[in-house]
Order: structure tokens, then C-alpha cells, then sequence
């Protein structure tokens, strides 16, 4: 299995709102309404990545082999 690597998406104003799983493509989001600093946005999405399982679909599995 491929190493799992958290891949900010986008930015407003240097604040991450969204990143992907480089494994999986898992998507983890920030409540734009409620970025009220960068840190606490980027703990946020680190939080939801490290608590995430990779899930790998099947055509992929099929295309490692």
C-alpha cells in the first residue's frame, strides 16, 4: 500500500479549506465560516486525516498488481 500523504487543496487567504489523501483521495474539509486562524483550521483537517482509514476501491487494486 502506497504511503499516506495529506495534499492541501485550497487556500483562502494562506487558511487550508480542503485536502485530499494521496492513498485513497479521502477528502477532509474546514468549515469556511468559522476559519478564524490558520492554525486552528490546519489542526482541524490534520485531525480528521490522522482518524481516517484508507479505504482502496478495487479497480485500483487491480491496476497495483
Amino acid at each position: 500500500m502506497a504511503e499516506r500523504n495529506l495534499r492541501i487543496i485550497k487556500r483562502v487567504k494562506n487558511i487550508p479549506l480542503l485536502a485530499v489523501c494521496d492513498a485513497c483521495n479521502a477528502q477532509f474539509f474546514t468549515n469556511p465560516s468559522s476559519q478564524g486562524q490558520m492554525g486552528t483550521a490546519q489542526s482541524a483537517i490534520q485531525h480528521q486525516f490522522n482518524a481516517h482509514k484508507c479505504k482502496v476501491d478495487d479497480s485500483k487494486k487491480a491496476s497495483a498488481v
